[in-house]
């Protein structure tokens, strides 16, 4: 496990100027030998998370959801400790009900879906299971379809 503080910042252009992000130092992704993205899990301010550092506005960054925020009691801008480690544990993907309903009744985007890097994959599912209004996840599911056929990630 590597040790650093690390201050929590945005991206600089949409969408991601409303995302949170984890910047890796580009020491410790050196001494990892990686530069594509990678899977990792760690501590962020105490709690436990499990995450994906890719490259993003010339550094190595990792996004934090607004889970592992409340659940660490900070926020973006915040100076916060961190430990990382390399994550080989399979990471499965967990496709929320209303998410899962489009993609049972359109065969065809099953299988772009499923064709989709994790890390896409994975971004579909947090948007429609990270809303809190059942409407709001409906709605979310709804817009997928042009996403994923078109590989973007969601907010894009």
């Amino acid at each position: 496990m590597q040790h650093f503080k690390a201050k929590l910042i945005s991206g600089n252009k949409p969408p991601y100027s409303s995302w949170t992000f984890l910047v890796v130092p580009e020491a410790i992704r050196t001494q990892w030998g990686r530069s594509g993205p990678f899977a990792v899990r760690g501590t962020l301010a105490g709690a436990p998370f499990r995450g994906s550092v890719s490259r993003g506005e010339g550094v190595h960054r990792m996004p934090v959801r607004r889970a592992l925020l409340e659940q660490a009691g900070v926020s973006r801008g915040d100076t916060v400790e961190v430990t990382i480690a390399m994550d080989a544990e399979p990471r499965p993907v967990e496709v929320p009900d209303e998410l899962r309903a489009v993609l049972d009744g359109d065969a065809a985007l099953a299988r772009l879906f499923d064709k989709m890097p994790p890390a896409h994959r994975r971004a579909w599912a947090s948007y429609v299971a990270d809303a809190k209004r059942p409407e709001t996840r409906t709605r979310r599911a709804g817009q997928a379809s042009e996403g994923i056929r078109s590989r973007a990630f969601p907010g894009g």
